[in-house]
Order: structure tokens, then C-alpha cells, then sequence
């Protein structure tokens, strides 16, 4: 027994014994290994394309490290000190990125493939996606970053320059940003509408861009040649933009927040007049046009003319700074939070956005409330439902101050009583337009809220017995509900004179559209074909009631009472009109170098008449990707040329461009009182049934080449086009026997020609540092074939009246042009005329230029002074990235426009409102720039405005952002923080000396601010 217990015991130890050799065994060799790794080398190689040729400038990095080369003119490249056993990434621009493990000293001799996903991208295009290589149309596509790097409250002013040919004008500065004109390769129509074509998530958006969350969009597409926008046919004359939001993606939940806050401060405010300046004006002009003799008793009769509120101001020399009341430094503030992802069958994005912004204007406000949900459910491989749904509330309540009543008002007037009171009248004067007090509608009582569902529901089926086959039932409903409500009350100026005025209009819309969208692809051998049919219909219906009520007893209720007011008025309006549609498209492309698309888009419009309701509108683009060809790939020039295509498009579009009910007659009412004086009202006819009116047909060509160099180093467009406009619609006079002057008919046309420029450059890429460099430039002239006026010889005729000359811009300045200022000749005779051959040749008048060289100036001196819109449009954007921080700035450019500069007219009134402060001339000062100081407008007699060229160069963003180390925010379970600061506006450089030199169309709106923002976005 004892001998039994020992062997056991002796075979314990020997177990033990052997698990301790092992563990010793197992860490010898991994020591030995891990020596063996840690082992320190030189790893050389070279890199070569697919065709062999070297790759120059291939970043080379030890994985994980900082440590890299570059390799040299042969593909070669060196790295000393390489653990063995690393992992080299070798990445270049164009390629895909491929990964090397280091084992021994051997040279490493690796070939990048071509990164296709550059080609192949995948565009929207309307009704569908295409390649980007098999594209023959001009669509250009907006990088998101563009959006990231110019975060604005309004979409629409961050696109601002980023597409050629995408000309936006920042009209002026309002809580919403929704003062802009935005146009698509210029205007082809003269009295039409030449806005584009809004596309959100497949159905046509209508209201502001404002009512868009930026943080909600995937991407962005601006569809410009015939061929590109004819899928939508009638609706796509003026270019279409097509906006897709995000959508979810299968893995992880995303949770993404995304805040900022902004400062506006005003700039560029006009030098207008100060108190003191004011009354030496204004006095020096009534004493020089005085007719009263002076007495002992009163030595200036002229002051008898200045108001109790002027003299006392000024004998306290105080004064009132109008603009300086009327502005504020602006807040807006953003948080968006998302929610994006996806699981087995099921994808969806989710957002929640809540803006609040207080414009520059005082009183001026925006709020935005955006829910967003899309939704991608597969039930299986032949049935999927998709929704874009967008709820939202937009509160724009409240009443600013009133900036053109700021400009003019006089600096001797009084903004607030004794008590602090806004006054209603702010001196005396007897008509309101003078005195009524530039801050007095602070008082209103406004009320402005809209509701707005968007919601785009789709059902696609692929058809199982035909492979390639697909139907898609897409249907879009928008509804509208808008409730506004104004009180004017007492201490109003307004409701002071009427005990209380109430407006109350609220209305509601609803538009549906239901399209039927069949699709076939199929790809056999080198073809591929690529086929879309629709057809559509959509309804658009929109009901108003009003109603505006006077003298109520007191404003306790303000607009609760409409049912005290001791008069009431209402008004009711409706409209409805329809459309429908059907489309066929076929693309066609053959071993991916030569490429077809045809369309033929029929349209049908209510508004039109019972003769001509529809219209077919065809195209056809053909394109070639000359880089695909063999006996390119074989020739050197492809060392440099990594992809080139050509492109040549022809198509119709059309405009409706008129509203609903324009082609029927209309009746107008007329009051009178019957035999036993008693009213009542007849109808008359003012307006004339237009059966035959159609369409605006706009006819166009596009030739282009799309280009890459050194693999994607530099990449661009470039784009020629030529377009005929005819059918306008356009009023032609008629005797007034009818009823009425006019009738709206399909006569003139127009012409327009230009050219875009995209080139984007990654002028370096490495590992730490990146610099790119994207610039556009677009150019266009539209000008005018004929107005439907004919002379005996049947030539076209300019209609002076409308300013619509042959062969000139659409819109021109037409006047006569300022050249100097009449100075003293005759020193007999300084106050008289200076030329006989001229009658308003008296010194300190303006001086116009004699265009027919006939004496005196007559209106066969006027001429065109420059074109109101701008012949150039530039944009650059550059961008660096340091490690993990990143500099952006956007450069934006204008030249070619001239405009009529209100701020220096000389007509004000008898004085009785403030003007820009300028160089008078006298006889002291005999400059050439601004007539002498005169009580009327008699300085200048033929009414001239002062042109000026609004030529700017702009610095309009800079952001900085830095994105928090990766290994940082591991330790707090985030995927991104990142911080950024954002100016807008930092610098302009312009000869224009008004307000802005995009302002042109109202010069006396809120002023141009500069923008600070400093912004987080987070992902978790």
C-alpha cells in the first residue's frame, strides 16, 4: 500500500515537473518570435499600375505609425527601420488602397488597381440613377462637404458659387435668408417665370428653401442642358435642381448631433446724413430758393419751413440715427439630432432639427421645427416600400422695423416719447410717407405660423419573370396650412387713425402626384440598356379666406375681436389646375465608349387653352469616353489622360409659366347708383379669353467634355451651350373698345449662348497634409430676337416702352448717361445757361451725354447703359487638411452687372427726408461727381439715374475645424467630435457704393452682415 502511494505521489511530480518544462518551452519560443518580429529592417519596393507604368507620388505608411515615404519618378521607395512583420498601406488618388505585409528584406513589388467607384458613381437623375460614366447630359453634381463647410439656416445661400452655372443672388439679408433670385444657366423668358424646377426626394417642392433642413440632404444635383431636365418636360425649360435627403444604412445605429450658434452683425451701412449735416442742407436749400424778403422781425423767413421737432433737436444738438435703431446683432442658433441605421431588411434615417434665428432687423424672426423619417423596407427579392416623410412648423410672427421708412427718415425726427414710447409719428409732417416712424410697426401685433407635411411614399416591384424588369408606383402629397394675423392698434399710426385695424388670412393647399414609373436594364455582351416609362398626373388645389375689420374699442383683445370691429370686409380666393404626363427615356451604351439617351416627355397643363393644353417635348444626347478607346489606352497621352469623354445634347422644354385661369375671360365689377339712387353693380369684361395660348418653347444645344489628369489629380467639365426661346408669352395691345388694352399671346423670342468651367485639383495628398482646389466659372448672354412688333418691312421692332430692345439683354438699363457736372464758363453770367446749344447747360446741373449729336438733349439721347445682369460668375473653393485640422475657404466673384444706384438720387422731397451724405458741387468745389444742393429736382431735369458697375470680389467662408483624435474619444465611447468656427462675409472688394453689390434690387432692404459661427458636431 505504502509502495502504491509512492509511485502515485512521484507521478504527480512528474506531471507538475512536465506542465512547468512546457510553460517554460511555450515562453522561450515566444520570446525568440517576438525578438524575431521587433527585428528592425529596411523594406524597399516598387509601385506600378495595372499597365505597368509607374506610380509617382504613392503615399507608402507603416500601418499604425507615422512613418512613411513616397515613391520617386520610377515607383521606387525606400522605408529604413520597418519592424518585420508590419503591415505597409500603399494609397494614391484614383487607385484603391492596398495593404502589404513586410516579411524579410526582400523588395516588395506591388500593382494599385484602378479605383472604378470614380467612374461608376452613381448619380440621381431624375426617375432613377445613372453611372456617372454612362452620362451624356451636363449634370453637376454639389459635394455635401460644401454644405458641411457653409453651414447657413437656408440650403440655398451655402450653394451660392459652388455650381457652374448656377447663378444665386443674395437679394437681401432677412431671419430666414429667403431674399435670393436663383436662375439656371440665366433667363431665356421676359416676362415669364425663370426660376427652376425643385425636386425633393422625387416629388416637386414649391415653398421656400428655408423649409429645407441642410443636415436632412444626401446629395445634390443640378440639371442644366435640354437633354438632362426634358424627363420633366414642361417644367424643366429653366434647369432642375434635385435634392435627395439621407437614407439609413445597415450596421450600426448612428446617432449624430449637430449644433451652432451664429452672430450677424450689419455691414456696409450706407454714410447717410447726421443731424447737423441735415439742417445745413436742408437750410442752405430753402434760404438759396427763398422768395421772402428778409425784415428785422424775421431775418429768415426760410426757417418758418422747419418743423418744431427740427428745431428743438437741433437746438439741443441731438440727432436720431435711424439705421443704427433699426439693426441689431443677429443670433441663430441649430440643433439637429439623427438617428441612422439599419437591421436584416429594414433601413432608416430619422431627424429632428429645431432652428431659431433673429435677424439683423429688429423685430425680424424665423423659427423652424423639421421632423424628418425615411424609411426602406425589402420584404423580399421582388417587393420593396420606401417613405420621405417631412413634417414641419415654421413660425415667422412678428413685424420688423421698416428699413426703407430707416434710409429716408429724417435724422431730425424723434424716435421715442418722453416715456420711451415708440412714437407713431416722428415729426410733423403731414403726409405719412415722411413722418410715420420708421420703428412704429414694432408695435404690431403678427402672428405667422405655417404647417407643412411633405410626404413621398414608394412601392417597387421587381417583376420576377423578366429580369431587369422593374414597376415603381411613386406618390407624392404635400399640405399646407398658414394662419397669419396682424393688429394694428393704438399706438400704432395706422390703428391710431382707424381705433384699431385687424387683418386676419388664412388659407391651406394640398398637392398630390401619382407617377407610374416602369424601368428595364439589361446588360449582354459590351451593351447596356437602360429604359424609363412614366406616366403621371398631379393636382394642385388652393383655398383663402380674409378678412380686414376697423374700430374696435380696444386693443386689449388685439386679433381676437374680429367680431367687435364696427366695420368688417372679407375676401375668399380658389384655384385649382392639374397636370399630366408621360415620358420615355432609353439609355444606351455600348463596351462603355459610346452612349445614347432619347426622350420624349408629352405634357398636359390646365392653365393652358382648350387649342393647345399639350405639348411634346423631345431630346437626345450622344457621348463618347474617348479614354475607354484602345488606340487612346495605347498611346502616351493616356499617361496623363486617365479619363476623357465628350458629350453633345439637343432638346425642347417648355415653360408654363402662367398661372391658373389665365387663358379664360374675366369680369370686373362696377359700382353705380340706379334710377332711385340705390347701389348696385354690373360687370364689365377686363380681360380677353386666350384659347390659343401654349407654351414658352425653349430649344437648346449643350457640347461638353468631362476630363480627369493623372488619375484623378485634377479632374473638371467643361460646357458650351446655345438655346432659342420662342412663343414668349407676352402682352400685345389692343384697342381699349375690348374692354381691355391687352391680350397675353405666344409672340417674340430670345436667344441665349454661354460656357462653364469646373476643375477640381488635389494639389497634395499625403498622410498628415491634404490641399484641394475646386474653381468655377460660368458665362452666359441672353439677348432679345423679337417682341412681336414689326415695322413696314416686316423687320423686328424695339418696344421702348418695356425697354426691350432687338438684339440687347433682356434687362438693361435705359436712360440717359450722367457725364459731369455743368461748370462756369461764362463768369457774366454764373447762375445762367453756359452752352445756347443747350437749355439745361446752368452750372452745379448734371450734364448728360448728346448720343445723337443734336443740340439739346432730347429722348433720342437715351441709351443702354449696361446689362442688369451679370455677364461672369466665379467661385473658388480651397481646402486643407493638417492631422486633424481642417481650413476652407470659399472665394466668389461677379462681374458685368450695372445698376442704377438709388442711394444718390437727388429727388427728396422738398427736404423732408434724409439722404446719403455726398460732395455737393458750388462754386468753390467744382467737382464732377453729384450736382449743387437744390430744393428740387431741377439739378437734374431729364430724371438720370447714377450708374455704377457691381464687379465684386468676395471672401465669403472660412471655416476652421478640429476633429478630436480617434484614440481620444474611444475612452468616452464617441466615433466623432469635431469643433469648427465658421466667418461669412470676411471681405469684399467692389467699386459699388451702395448698399451691397448684390442688393441691387432694393437698396434700401436689411443691410449685408458678417457671419461668426462656432458649431459641434458629434457621433456616437
Amino acid at each position: 500500500m505504502l509502495t502504491i502511494k509512492l509511485i502515485m505521489k512521484n507521478e504527480r511530480k512528474e506531471k507538475r515537473l512536465g506542465r512547468l518544462i512546457l510553460v517554460c518551452c511555450a515562453l522561450l519560443m515566444f520570446i525568440s518570435v517576438n525578438a524575431f518580429a521587433q527585428q528592425q529592417i529596411t523594406v524597399t519596393g516598387n509601385v506600378k499600375d495595372e499597365k505597368g507604368e509607374p506610380v509617382i507620388g504613392a503615399n507608402v505608411i507603416v500601418k499604425g505609425t507615422g512613418t512613411g515615404s513616397v515613391s520617386n519618378v520610377d515607383g521606387d521607395f525606400s522605408l529604413p527601420n520597418v519592424p518585420n512583420g508590419a503591415t505597409l498601406e500603399i494609397s494614391f488618388i484614383g487607385y484603391l488602397n492596398q495593404d502589404v505585409k513586410v516579411s524579410g528584406t526582400k523588395p516588395i513589388n506591388i500593382i494599385l488597381k484602378e479605383d472604378t467607384k470614380m467612374l461608376d458613381e452613381v448619380v440621381v437623375v431624375g426617375y432613377g440613377v445613372q453611372r456617372k460614366s454612362d452620362m451624356t447630359g451636363a449634370v453637376a453634381s454639389v459635394n455635401t462637404k460644401t454644405l458641411e463647410n457653409r453651414p447657413q439656416a437656408n440650403i440655398i445661400q451655402s450653394l451660392q458659387g459652388a455650381v457652374p452655372g448656377l447663378n444665386i443672388s443674395v437679394t437681401g439679408t432677412n431671419a430666414e435668408g429667403s431674399s435670393t433670385k436663383t436662375r439656371i444657366r440665366g433667363e431665356n423668358s421676359i416676362t415669364a417665370d425663370n426660376k427652376p424646377l425643385i425636386i425633393l426626394d422625387g416629388i416637386p417642392f414649391d415653398g421656400p428653401w428655408s423649409e429645407i433642413n441642410p443636415n436632412d440632404v444626401e446629395s445634390i444635383e443640378v440639371l442644366k442642358d435640354a437633354s438632362s431636365a426634358a424627363i420633366y418636360g414642361a417644367r424643366g425649360s429653366n434647369g432642375v435642381i434635385l435634392i435627395t435627403s439621407k437614407r439609413g444604412e445597415k450596421g450600426k445605429v448612428v446617432v449624430a448631433y449637430d449644433t451652432y450658434v451664429t452672430i450677424d452683425n450689419p455691414i456696409n451701412l450706407p454714410r447717410l446724413m447726421n443731424g447737423a449735416e441735415f439742417w445745413k442742407y436742408k437750410t442752405e436749400a430753402l434760404r438759396d430758393a427763398n422768395t421772402t424778403p428778409p425784415t428785422e422781425s424775421n431775418p429768415e423767413p426760410w426757417m418758418g419751413s422747419m418743423t418744431a421737432t427740427e428745431l428743438r433737436m437741433h437746438e439741443a444738438g441731438t440727432d436720431t440715427d435711424w439705421l443704427d435703431l433699426a439693426t441689431r446683432t443677429g443670433f441663430k442658433q441649430q440643433h439637429n439630432i439623427s438617428f441612422r441605421g439599419g437591421v436584416n431588411k429594414t433601413n432608416y434615417f430619422v431627424s429632428l432639427n429645431y432652428t431659431d434665428v433673429k435677424g439683423t432687423a429688429v423685430g425680424n424672426q424665423f423659427k423652424r421645427y423639421n421632423i424628418r423619417f425615411n424609411l426602406d423596407q425589402e420584404f423580399n427579392s421582388w417587393l420593396k416600400f420606401s417613405t420621405s416623410t417631412q413634417l414641419g412648423r415654421y413660425d415667422r410672427s412678428g413685424s420688423s422695423a421698416s428699413f426703407s421708412r430707416a434710409f429716408r427718415m429724417n435724422p431730425l425726427a424723434e424716435a421715442y416719447d418722453e416715456e420711451g414710447n415708440i412714437r407713431s409719428a416722428a415729426w410733423e409732417d403731414s403726409s405719412e410717407a415722411f413722418s410715420v416712424n420708421p420703428l412704429s410697426s414694432l408695435n404690431n401685433k403678427s402672428s405667422d405660423i405655417r404647417s407643412k407635411v411633405i410626404t413621398n411614399n414608394v412601392i417597387e416591384i421587381k417583376l420576377p419573370f423578366v429580369p431587369g424588369l422593374s414597376y415603381k408606383l411613386n406618390t407624392g402629397y404635400t399640405y399646407q396650412d398658414s394662419s397669419w394675423k396682424q393688429y394694428q392698434g393704438m399706438d400704432t399710426y395706422y390703428g391710431a387713425r382707424s381705433n384699431g385695424i385687424l387683418n386676419t388670412d388664412d388659407w391651406h393647399s394640398q398637392e398630390w402626384i401619382l407617377e407610374n414609373i416602369i424601368t428595364y436594364t439589361r446588360e449582354f455582351g459590351k451593351h447596356r440598356i437602360f429604359f424609363t416609362g412614366l406616366y403621371s398626373a398631379q393636382s394642385y388645389e388652393k383655398e383663402g379666406n380674409g378678412m380686414e375689420g376697423k374700430d374696435f374699442p380696444n386693443d386689449v383683445m388685439y386679433y381676437y375681436q374680429i367680431s367687435k370691429a364696427a366695420t368688417m370686409s372679407g375676401s375668399s380666393s380658389y384655384t385649382k389646375q392639374n397636370h399630366i404626363s408621360q415620358m420615355a427615356r432609353l439609355n444606351y451604351s455600348y463596351d462603355s465608349r459610346y452612349l445614347l439617351t432619347l426622350t420624349a416627355r408629352r405634357d398636359g397643363y390646365s392653365a393652358f387653352g382648350n387649342q393647345s393644353k399639350f405639348g411634346i417635348f423631345p431630346s437626345m444626347a450622344i457621348g463618347w469616353n474617348i479614354s475607354n478607346e484602345h488606340f487612346f489606352q495605347a498611346s502616351p497621352l493616356a499617361k496623363v489622360v486617365s479619363n476623357l469623354k465628350y458629350r453633345l445634347s439637343w432638346g425642347k422644354n417648355g415653360n408654363e409659366a402662367v398661372g391658373a385661369y389665365t387663358t379664360l375671360p374675366e369680369l370686373s365689377t362696377f359700382n353705380y347708383l340706379k334710377d332711385d339712387h340705390t347701389p348696385s353693380y354690373g360687370f364689365y369684361p377686363s380681360k380677353l379669353a386666350s384659347p390659343s395660348l401654349g407654351w414658352e418653347t425653349t430649344q437648346s444645344v449643350n457640347t461638353g467634355i468631362d476630363f480627369q489628369l493623372w488619375s484623378g489629380r485634377i479632374q473638371g467639365s467643361f460646357d458650351m451651350y446655345w438655346s432659342k426661346t420662342s412663343d414668349l408669352l407676352l402682352n400685345r395691345s389692343i384697342p381699349t373698345i375690348n374692354g381691355t388694352g391687352n391680350i397675353t399671346e405666344n409672340i417674340g423670342e430670345t436667344q441665349n449662348r454661354g460656357l462653364e468651367l469646373q476643375i477640381t485639383s488635389n494639389n497634395i495628398t499625403k498622410k498628415d497634409f491634404e490641399w484641394s482646389t475646386t474653381f468655377n466659372l460660368s458665362h452666359y448672354k441672353t439677348k432679345i430676337v423679337n417682341v412681336g412688333l414689326y415695322d413696314a418691312d416686316g423687320k423686328p421692332m424695339d418696344d421702348v416702352g418695356s425697354r426691350w430692345f432687338i438684339g440687347e439683354p433682356i434687362s438693361v438699363n435705359y436712360d440717359y448717361r450722367f457725364i459731369g457736372i455743368w461748370q462756369i464758363t461764362d463768369p457774366a453770367n454764373p447762375n445762367g445757361q453756359q452752352d445756347p446749344n443747350y437749355r439745361y447747360s446752368i452750372p452745379g446741373y448734371m450734364k448728360y451725354h448728346d448720343k445723337d449729336g443734336v443740340n439739346d438733349i432730347t429722348p433720342a439721347d437715351k441709351e443702354i447703359i449696361g446689362s442688369t445682369i451679370p455677364k461672369v460668375t466665379m467661385g473658388m473653393m480651397n481646402t486643407f487638411r493638417y492631422k486633424n485640422v481642417s481650413l476652407s475657404f470659399f472665394l466668389n466673384a461677379q462681374l458685368g452687372q450695372t445698376a442704377n444706384n438709388w442711394l444718390y438720387d437727388v429727388s427728396h422731397n422738398s427736404y423732408r427726408q434724409n439722404r446719403l451724405m455726398v460732395d455737393f458741387w458750388t462754386p468753390e468745389n467744382p467737382t464732377n461727381k453729384y450736382p449743387k444742393n437744390s430744393l428740387d429736382t431741377s439739378v437734374n431735369p431729364m430724371g438720370a439715374g447714377f450708374y455704377e458697375k457691381t464687379d465684386f470680389l468676395r471672401v465669403q467662408d472660412i471655416t476652421l475645424g478640429y476633429r478630436i483624435p480617434q484614440r481620444w474619444l474611444k475612452k468616452i465611447s464617441l466615433n466623432r467630435l469635431e469643433v469648427y468656427m465658421n466667418i461669412k462675409n470676411l471681405a469684399t472688394w467692389t467699386s459699388w457704393t451702395g448698399l451691397d453689390p448684390e442688393f441691387i434690387s432694393d437698396q434700401q432692404s436689411t443691410p449685408q452682415v458678417r457671419s461668426f459661427t462656432f458649431g459641434l458636431k458629434l457621433d456616437l
